[in-house]
């Protein structure tokens, strides 16, 4: 009898053991949207993050049990290799590291909770820690992580002010970022006020045009601070010159800045000192270095704005939507752009991958023809001297008129648009009869014409103002007066980029450029095989 029992309780035991181990590994799960970690120790923070970042895809919180002063050298080190280290350890998780200080007691984050983490340390008080969190999901997965404190060097004092102060662009929130927003709250036992660059202070940005709308980046910046310490009282608004309430406010007793603004805040401390405010103490964050960038000279290699706004270039920043004002085939890209944007080159490596090339210019070119109705239309509203004598419309002469006045413009516009557009449609309904599964449909005056609305996808191309008027007068010989004419009166790159699906920029090398295509077309072809 007893030998006859033996093995099949040593298998139950061991289908317990193994399910046990099932359960609690994280390799046996789908990875949680946002998690929770629960840590006894600051000096846990980044092991811990490096564990936990196998097992979250999204947004990831870092608590330690009991926040105290005493645990702040330990904790401003911990935000260092926390955020410094993300871009190259797990650069998909948005790590925001809690800095609230005392226990944890009804909490809230900004994101509903599916996975709580807890180091071995803790596992008697794992459930009234969950309890204490009130967006964790109920039926959320509970999982242990045992991880040992990590060496971390010495540890540098850190000093607290009742009100602190800091700037900057926040154009999607990034790891240097969050590096700088949490020393100063780590910083701060009353207040931190954010100043956030709008307008004016926008235009030296690389590609300033895909920056967000200020609102979009306080509100961001805003939501990562009530998610690290809710206790303070935040102060943001738009900034619009350097100095902002700085200068004149002598609440204000500590700003920090990066490495590269400490000349900023020198600047700052002088105005004050002449006004007889004493001047603030000054903390420097260094820039965090960017792992994934350097792949091209046009790059930084640092954590930046800059550079995600640079890699969105190619790329689909507005999902396309179904057009029923036209058929589903061919499939018609719009390029648009202004004077000496690029798109000439563009359209040739387009048309070197297969694309049909529909160029509006040449359209409205061949209508003006002598014989045809525009030609005369244009004679009789802007005069014979705009009109060859082989009977062509000299270009160069009705763009002088236009391009000066803008009721000439509009006119203009109003009598050739809805002629090109027509027979532009006519073009591209042969052009899918004839096989082609692509057409780009190419016109400066694409967006202000409006005729995205005959196309399934808008790809713009940009270039700085200043670029453009130096590339017009190497190319037409027109003086910087005439050439700055020229460029401000078309749409603005704001408004190409305010409607496009792919924004390119050929403000570099042609590597780059052709880069930007590569990454569009390919796209675009994956798009393609999954539509109907």
């Amino acid at each position: 009898m007893y030998i006859g029992y033996t093995a099949p309780i040593v298998v139950f035991v061991l289908s317990v053991i193994v399910s046990y181990i099932f359960v609690m590994s994280p390799t046996a799960h789908e990875m949680a949207n946002n998690g929770y970690v629960f840590i006894s120790s600051a000096a846990k923070a980044y092991a811990v993050c490096q564990r936990a970042s196998k097992l979250v895809q999204r947004v990831l919180y870092l608590r330690v049990k009991e926040n105290t002063e005493a645990s702040l050298p330990m904790l401003s080190k911990q935000i260092e290799n926390v955020y410094c280290k993300a871009t190259s350890h797990y650069n998909h998780l948005d790590v925001r590291l809690i800095l609230k200080q005392g226990g944890v007691r009804n909490e809230n984050t900004n994101f509903p909770i599916d996975l709580v983490l807890y180091d071995s340390e803790l596992s008697s008080d794992i459930d009234s820690l969950k309890n204490s969190v009130n967006t964790i999901r109920n039926g959320c997965r509970v999982l242990n992580l045992d991880v040992d404190e990590e060496p971390v060097g010495i540890l540098e004092k850190v000093r607290t002010y009742e009100n602190v102060v800091l700037g900057g662009t926040f154009d999607r929130l990034h790891n240097g970022h969050k590096l700088l927003l949490s020393q100063a709250v780590l910083r701060a036992t009353k207040s931190v006020t954010v100043g956030v660059t709008d307008v004016n202070m926008l235009q030296i940005k690389t590609i300033p045009e895909l920056i967000q709308p200020v609102d979009i980046r306080i509100k961001e910046v805003r939501d990562f601070l009530m998610d690290i310490n809710p206790d303070l009282e935040y102060n943001l608004f738009p900034l619009r010159d350097l100095y902002g309430p700085t200068k004149d406010d002598p609440k204000f007793q500590l700003i920090v800045v990066s490495e590269e603004t400490v000349r900023g805040a020198n600047k700052i401390n002088e105005k004050r000192e002449e006004k007889g405010i004493p001047p603030m103490d000054v903390h420097v964050i260094n820039v965090i270095e960017d792992s994934h960038a350097c792949t091209t000279a046009a790059e930084e290699c640092k954590v930046s704005s800059s550079n995600q706004r640079m890699r969105m270039l190619g790329k689909i920043i507005r999902e396309p939507k179904p057009n029923p004002n036209i058929p589903d085939w061919p499939y018609v890209i719009g390029l648009a752009g202004g004077i000496a944007s690029g798109k000439t080159r563009i359209l040739q490596k387009l048309k070197e991958k297969g694309a049909a090339i529909l160029n509006c210019d040449t359209i409205a070119h061949e209508l003006y023809k002598p014989g045809l109705q525009l030609n005369r239309t244009i004679s009789e509203n802007f005069g014979k001297e705009v009109i060859t004598e082989a009977g062509e419309v000299d270009r160069k002469k009705l763009g002088s008129i236009v391009f000066s006045d803008k009721k000439q413009l509009d006119k203009l516009n109003s009598l050739v648009w809805p002629e090109v557009i027509a027979e532009a449609q006519r073009r591209i309904k042969a052009l899918g009869e004839q096989g082609h599964r692509v057409v780009v449909m190419e016109a400066a005056v694409l967006v202000r014409a409006k005729w995205y609305k005959y196309c399934h996808q808008l790809w713009s191309v940009i270039i700085p103002r200043d670029e453009a008027i130096k590339r017009i007068q190497k190319r037409d010989n027109l003086s910087a007066e005439e050439a700055a004419k020229r460029v401000d009166s078309q749409v603005s790159n704001e408004d190409h980029v305010a409607v496009a699906n792919v924004v390119f920029s050929p403000n570099w090398s042609t590597d780059h450029t052709d880069t930007q295509l590569e990454g569009a077309w390919k796209e675009l072809q994956e798009y393609l095989a999954k539509r109907k």
